[in-house]
């Protein structure tokens, strides 16, 4: 929650805005009271979408559709004008953290929590299809979790079950990493669609991350139509439902009933009792014995019993790296707390066959920090010159000092550290509990996510940059001249191809990787062979990591372009002049940011048409965005927000030193500064 911008209505309808609750594409949320004192969530709809005949009718569909949904785990629609000026629509307001603040604050939940939360969604879904709707947008972060269970919200993008499927141009009818297969083909959904989004819920309850980690939307969406998801450390109990939700044909997933069975039979009651809270911890993160024989199948590895060896002859190879440190130990808290725990963990728990509710008490301190307050800042012993990762509850940084650090979402304390031979560059990658880094020691490190144990090092004949994974291998770039893909269940080569001079961190997008090279190149290499595809020459070194959405591919060059080039067959789509190649590029929504020395700038991802720049006062780095807004640091000591569409500055923030490259979720941005310190900041 924070508060009304000076842009923000004071009034809509009958209600008086309070504070703003969030935002999203579909539009901005309200906390807004009536003249009879009732709080509602108002959301007001964004004027492009407003402006469209076809989305006004639709909406007015979904409003009377959802008017109709009366369940006790669903937050229903009270009020609603879809033919106001904007239109806007009011459901009940629920005082609670999402299911994505409440794991990010406390991290996954247990076993049993899990089964009654789960529970609770189902009741939620069976009301809402009664209703005949579909939801089509089930996630952690429309999960609200109430005194007496969990809600399900946001009705917005809900789909009548017999109306024609309408979307607007630019978009998305869902959240990417818990869209089923059919939704993001454009078939027909039903609820089998939200059958599947209620497994990768479960999943990222009991894990801490969604079941196709955490990648950018293409990549997700990639995933979830292509390859299996990642049930490694999911709980025995929940392994086989959440993978039977999570089926890639809809007619083979469970109906809510059996999902009901599978999680404990009786459906949870609505109950004030408050000697029932639940029980929080980790699952036990053991598999069903089934799931060993999956995991080699989609490529994740399983539990090392014993340090791998020397890899299979001469040459680059699996390697023991570094003596492990052992079991981390955690380090000392950071001196800049966030004043918010988002969860009370409690015991008790009811022994008889119906389930209740206490559920999750909030704990607070002081206000809600405002948009550009830091939350906490954390220090290391170098730079940190890279992004940073965000996965569940941790946030992963890489410094210069040859460390990797996890550090606490909520809390900015250390969990553990893996210090490897050499500097680190490299962004680390996360998924399926496992982090892979790459190090100037010349190695890929694969480290247990939780606990930073070392799984295998890959070793290289240079400085190995930054990782990406895709399909149970990580494709790293060398300064040894190669491209290398490394099969993450044990660390052993699949192949490498040869560029002859420094190969940068690349991309996967399909069935094909895209490198940039000193040599001036962008290659395009075959995932599966190592076989070029083809090649693109610039007038100076192809650096940084390039981007592959909409049939292109963006990257920056020392030439001082930034080019979009066309997948099919390695052709210039167009190009910008004057850009930094260290700085970007990052796409999002039809648009290209990139800095270019002293100026955030944007451009028509289609077109390469300027949309519009930003001036500060240092050199730009590279941007980061979530829910609307564009992040990043500059030599000037900001940290600067920018309204993605517009280009107008929202906020600043000064740290003690230059930013460096940011990553953002929608509570939070993480950077590191050139004064050693890891910096959190609330969005």
């Amino acid at each position: 929650m924070e508060a009304l911008a000076p842009e923000d209505p004071a009034q809509i309808g009958r209600y008086r805005l309070l504070a703003r609750l969030g935002a999203g594409g579909m539009g901005r949320v309200y906390l807004a009271r009536s003249e009879t004192d009732e709080q509602v969530a108002l959301k007001v709809i964004q004027p492009e979408l407003a402006r469209d005949p076809a989305f006004r009718r639709r909406f007015a569909r979904e409003v009377e559709a959802s008017r109709c949904v009366a369940g006790p785990f669903t937050a229903g629609v009270v009020d609603a004008d879809p033919e106001g000026s904007p239109p806007w629509l009011a459901t009940a307001y629920i005082p609670g953290p999402s299911l994505t603040e409440a794991v990010r604050g406390g991290g996954p939940f247990g076993e049993r929590a899990v089964c009654e939360l789960g529970l609770g969604l189902v009741q939620a879904l069976g009301a809402i299809h009664a209703a005949g709707v579909v939801h089509r947008d089930l996630k952690p972060g429309n999960v609200l979790l109430a005194s007496d269970g969990p809600r399900v919200i946001d009705f917005g993008i809900s789909k009548v079950s017999d109306a024609s499927a309408l979307t607007h141009t630019g978009t998305t009818m869902g959240s990417p990493g818990y869209m089923a297969p059919e939704q993001i083909r454009g078939e027909r959904t039903g609820a089998a669609t939200d059958v599947f989004a209620l497994g990768a819920v479960l999943v990222f309850a009991s894990t801490g991350t969604g079941p196709f980690g955490e990648a950018s939307p293409d990549v997700l969406l990639y995933r979830i139509v292509h390859e299996e998801p990642y049930l490694e450390a999911v709980p025995d109990r929940l392994l086989g439902i959440a993978a039977a939700c999570l089926a890639k044909d809809a007619a083979r997933r469970p109906g809510l009933g059996e999902v009901t069975a599978a999680l404990g039979a009786t459906p949870p009651v609505r109950t004030g009792d408050p000697r029932h809270l639940l029980v929080r911890g980790t699952g036990t993160g053991r598999r069903h014995p089934d799931a060993v024989g999956a995991s080699a199948r989609h490529g994740l590895p399983p539990p090392p019993t014993t340090a791998p060896g020397p890899g299979p002859g001469p040459g680059p190879g699996p390697d023991p790296g570094p003596p492990d440190p052992g079991p981390p130990s955690p380090g000392p808290p950071s001196p800049d707390p966030t004043r918010r725990r988002l969860l009370l963990a409690a015991a008790g728990v009811t022994a008889a066959a119906g389930l209740g509710f206490t559920g999750w008490k909030l704990l607070d301190d002081g206000p809600p920090a405002r948009a550009g307050t830091r939350l906490w800042r954390f220090p290391v012993t170098g730079v940190l010159v890279n992004h940073p990762s965000v996965a569940g509850d941790l946030v992963y940084a890489a410094s210069n000092d040859g460390t990797l650090y996890a550090v606490d979402v909520a809390s900015g304390a250390r969990r553990w550290s893996y210090t490897t031979g050499a500097a680190l560059g490299s962004a680390p990658r996360l998924l399926g509990g496992v982090a892979y880094l790459g190090s100037d020691d010349g190695r890929l490190y694969a480290l247990d996510a939780r606990s930073g144990r070392r799984r295998w090092a890959f070793r290289t004949g240079g400085i190995v940059h930054s990782p990406v994974v895709s399909g149970g291998v990580a494709y790293i770039g060398s300064s040894d001249g190669h491209l290398y893909a490394v099969d993450v269940s044990d660390g052993s080569r699949r192949w490498r191809f040869r560029t002859g001079h420094d190969t940068h961190s690349p991309t996967v997008a399909g069935d094909t990787v895209y490198v940039g090279c000193s040599d001036t190149c962008l290659y395009a290499v075959d995932a599966a062979t190592g076989e070029l595809r083809w090649r693109f020459t610039t007038a100076g070194a192809v650096s940084w990591f390039p981007v592959v959405t909409g049939g292109l591919v963006y990257f920056g060059s020392t030439d001082r372009n930034l080019y979009a080039v066309r997948v099919a067959g390695g052709k210039e789509a167009w190009r910008a002049k004057g850009v930094s190649a260290q700085a970007g590029p990052l796409v999002a929504r039809g648009t290209v940011y990139c800095g270019s020395g002293r100026e955030l700038r944007a451009w028509d991802a289609r077109t390469g048409e300027r949309r519009w720049s930003l001036a500060t006062d240092g050199d730009v780095g590279a941007p980061a965005v979530a829910d609307g807004v564009v992040y990043v640091g500059s030599s000037d000591q900001r940290l600067y927000a920018v309204d993605a569409g517009s280009g107008e500055r929202r906020w600043t923030f000064t740290a003690g030193a230059e930013v460096g490259p940011p990553t953002a979720t929608a509570d939070a941005v993480y950077f590191g500064g050139a004064d050693s310190r890891l910096y959190a900041v609330r969005t």
